[in-house]
């Protein structure tokens, strides 16, 4: 990249990786970093798996610079180019990795803290987890970065000055208002909720077919309603109070209660039939969403009335 000073520098200088371990004070800091860096990496054992990094919520932010990544995310496969950068959650059902023979080149920072989980959520409900950034930014974020790396004696004050530095370059480039002219709220949800039920009643309990995932990521959803992902992500969550992922999780986790209830399938059968392939995830998420297991919900013999079926 023409003019992108920082960035020759840091690929000149070659990789470095700094974990960001600090003192806390009194006070917690609503975004701090844990680690950030700039790597080649060419061994394909590099694979990164989204659901098994542990409990703690946090936020990764990856630019590829050269050479090629692969992202699953929720079932559907990207390709890291060049330019592309990559913004994930964990825990969170993805994984990326390098293939076997190639090579990729990329600089990162992960983080945490409640600033930095509500904006990455906002961000990956209306943009997805792989995003276009001007050279503007992408400059600034690897000046971030480099300094993230190279300041002796970083203080938790200046780590979490960067890191949310980091956040509001993203706002910037990204959370422009969308010029489309306003969109009736309660015509969009209602598309959207009839679309997502008739995926979703398409389970094993009237024919053997599972969902299909694709079906139901914001995307699609957004092409449904015939808005840009953004201005539909935003005229969702204003109308039904929670953003479209958040919605279709709910409703997968509505249709599993019910087929646990009324069918006798399989954990594993459930799971595919809401569009969820590793049943682990999907029992995790169920405990999160009903503070029981799929098999001790089942057991208790008991439907959560106010969530009624699908």
């Amino acid at each position: 990249m023409t003019g992108s000073f920082v960035l020759n520098d840091m690929m000149a200088r070659g990789p470095a990786i700094k974990v960001i371990s600090l003192p806390r004070g009194r006070h917690q800091l609503h975004t701090m970093p844990t680690n950030a860096g700039y790597d080649r990496v060419q061994d394909a054992s590099y694979c990164w798996d989204g659901r098994r990094r542990g409990d703690t919520p946090f936020v990764i932010l990856q630019h590829t610079l050269a050479g090629e990544g692969n992202l699953r995310f929720e079932g559907r496969h990207h390709r890291l180019n060049p330019g592309d950068t990559m913004l994930l959650l964990v825990p969170h059902d993805h994984c990326y990795w390098l293939e076997a023979g190639k090579s990729w080149e990329f600089f990162w920072v992960a983080m945490y803290g409640k600033e930095a989980l509500r904006l990455q959520r906002e961000l990956l409900a209306e943009r997805g987890p792989v995003l276009q950034l001007t050279g503007q930014t992408i400059e600034a974020l690897a000046t971030n970065i480099d300094t993230l790396i190279h300041t002796p004696q970083l203080t938790a004050g200046r780590a979490s000055a960067l890191a949310y530095e980091a956040l509001m370059l993203l706002h910037d480039d990204l959370c422009v208002q969308d010029p489309t002219l306003p969109t009736s709220g309660s015509c969009v949800v209602a598309t959207i909720q009839n679309h997502v039920h008739a995926c979703l009643r398409t389970g094993p309990d009237k024919h053997s077919q599972p969902t299909d995932t694709d079906e139901l990521d914001v995307a699609s959803l957004a092409r449904i309603a015939g808005l840009s992902r953004a201005h539909f992500s935003r005229v969702f969550t204003r109308a039904a109070g929670m953003s479209p992922a958040e919605y279709v999780l709910h409703e997968r986790m509505k249709r599993a209660a019910h087929l646990l209830e009324v069918t006798d399938l399989s954990i594993k059968a459930v799971s595919l039939s809401v569009g969820i392939s590793d049943p682990n995830y999907f029992s995790k998420l169920f405990r999160r969403a009903f503070s029981l297991s799929p098999s001790e919900f089942r057991l208790s013999g008991f439907y959560v009335n106010n969530l009624g079926t699908n």
